[in-house]
């Protein structure tokens, strides 16, 4: 096998500006591509500096549906300071969970796609 990484995740969506701009202008991300494809727009955005993108996809494409919710959990360096800003942006996120593995938040995309942001312990990311 010669897998070498994760090329992205689909997350289904209802409206592909919209939640363009969520993941852009409100978590940070970064719009890598957006271009008319044969079934919409293909929109895909990235944390920065990430190889693994999050393609937004039509709830449902021809004909298909994609269903849905589908979580996403993103590894962060200051879950303080990213709850701080998601708050003043109007974002509803739940309480900080203190895990073996390290410090959780929880909110959800435009679309009630889970989202969790995660601050790993200082041993890692992973559950022993």
């Amino acid at each position: 096998m010669h897998i070498s990484r994760l090329q992205f995740v689909s997350v289904p969506v209802a409206d592909h500006a919209r939640a363009r701009d969520f993941y852009v202008d409100t978590l940070g991300f970064d719009l890598a591509v957006d271009v008319a494809g044969p079934h919409g727009r293909f929109v895909m955005v990235c944390p920065p500096g990430a190889q693994t993108g999050v393609v937004l996809v039509d709830s449902t494409v021809a004909g298909r549906s994609f269903g849905g919710p589908v979580h996403l959990q993103f590894h962060t360096t200051d879950l303080d300071a990213d709850i701080a800003a998601l708050r003043a942006a109007g974002v509803e996120v739940g309480d900080v969970q203190d895990q073996p593995w390290g410090r959780m938040a929880s909110l959800t995309d435009l679309d009630g796609n889970p989202l969790t942001l995660l601050e790993p312990s200082p041993h890692g990311d992973r559950p022993a």
